[in-house]
């Protein structure tokens, strides 16, 4: 199983109680020593090694080549790869992995029919994160009336902040751009103690709604959950009863004025989605559910997928470009030895055209005195690409103010297309 982050406690602690054995690589800390060639490597002599029924593929960027996966599949084992956020990644990322995957595994709900068009086993798991908490609901402790935990800059997140303080409610919030980033323990134990859990529902870079863990790991921890309504959630928790939805901003001061006031109410509907969570939502419960249904489809249909080939058009072999040149870069710019070529000669196997990675291609032969000069020359130009594409940006949107300009934008732009 390769994986990263919290991983060890969503997916290898509960995976540990499903199958005799499991075998973790962290490629996180490896990709800065030995680079993604040599990860690659690493894993492939591994399931050479231990011969594992499964793989299990959690990478989130161009950690894994397609190749790797073929070569997996070759020695026998089944490769699974859990893809995250398919609400806006889907087309521009997980997509272009069907073909040399066995099983897929998606959070998405929307994303299902996507997969299977494209002859893909997918199988959706409700995202259970969080671990499961023992309270004694004869003693609750409440420290905060209101909090949120999370990424400050999401559509809509600040503003829904806003308008509750506006209404002066106390609020606190938590997370990547609110000041304040919290370990995993201490979050789990805010869940716990807030009367009032919010949880925004729009994924990142798309205007979408989905389902995310925070939902399982608030009901998991005991708390009361108010959350921005999203299709599909009343599958997995009664809502007003387990749950409390709503679906715009004064909906949401409207129930967070109404809870704030019904105590009893409000630690009933706690204590009911938190019953339901322990018994249905852990992540123990998130991965029977998912290798019970990768079981049953290798006993019925066999081991063997072929879905249809893809031509990966160029600007997705541009982002595999992009990832492997920003490797070389950090290596070289670290004279890290040897990593640097491995590198940029993958960046350049996806675009030959990739002028970044042909420039510290070349700087690399340069003794070390003469390529920090040559590095803040490059750094040099890019700054000065991001201020002409900024200034690009402002003039067009300036241009669609203006309808005569606009229309000749459009001719351009429909003439070359």
């Amino acid at each position: 199983m390769a994986y990263s982050l919290r991983y060890d406690i969503y997916f290898y602690k509960p995976l540990q109680k499903m199958f005799s054995r499991v075998i973790p690589y962290d490629y996180h800390r490896q990709l800065a020593e030995i680079g993604v060639k040599g990860v690659n490597e690493k894993v492939i002599e591994l399931v050479k090694q231990e011969h594992p029924k499964y793989v299990l593929c959690l990478a989130t960027r161009y950690e894994f080549l397609p190749s790797t996966f073929d070569m997996i599949r070759k020695e026998g084992s089944i490769v699974i790869k859990w893809f995250f956020d398919d609400e806006h990644r889907f087309d521009d990322y997980s997509k272009w992995w069907v073909p040399h995957l066995d099983y897929c595994v998606t959070h998405d709900i929307e994303a299902l029919p996507k997969y299977r068009a494209l002859g893909a086993r997918v199988i959706h798991a409700f995202p259970c994160e969080g671990i499961p908490i023992n309270r004694d609901w004869s003693n609750i402790e409440e420290k905060y009336d209101v909090s949120f935990v999370g990424k400050k800059p999401l559509p809509g997140r600040e503003q829904y902040i806003n308008e509750i303080r506006k209404r002066s409610i106390p609020v606190h919030v938590f997370g990547d751009g609110w000041g304040r980033y919290l370990p995993f323990e201490e979050m789990i134990d805010i869940c716990r103690t807030t009367k009032i859990n919010l949880h925004f529902s729009r994924v990142v870079g798309s205007t979408r709604l989905g389902l995310k863990g925070r939902i399982s790991i608030v009901c998991l921890a005991g708390g009361f959950l108010l959350a921005e309504y999203v299709p599909g959630i009343e599958k997995y928790f009664e809502i007003d009863r387990e749950i409390v939805c709503f679906k715009n901003v004064e909906e949401m001061i409207d129930k967070i004025n109404y809870y704030l006031n019904h105590d009893e109410e409000r630690q009933a509907i706690a204590q009911a989605g938190w019953k339901r969570a322990i018994n249905e939502y852990t992540p123990f419960h998130m991965l029977s559910r998912v290798f019970g249904e990768i079981e049953k489809g290798v006993v019925v249909n066999g081991k063997e997928t072929h879905p249809q080939e893809l031509k990966i058009p160029r600007r997705i072999r541009n982002l595999s470009s992009h990832y492997h040149f920003q490797w070389g870069k950090i290596f070289l710019e670290a004279n890290h030895k040897g990593l640097w070529k491995d590198a940029l000669a993958l960046s350049l196997s996806y675009n030959p055209f990739n002028m970044g990675a042909w420039y510290y291609h070349v700087i690399g032969f340069f003794p070390p005195f003469i390529r920090t000069p040559l590095f803040k020359l490059y750094n040099a130009y890019r700054a000065a690409v991001k201020v002409y594409m900024r200034l690009r940006h402002k003039l067009l949107c300036w241009a669609d103010s203006i309808p005569y300009l606009r229309d000749v934008k459009r001719n351009v732009v429909r003439r070359f297309s």
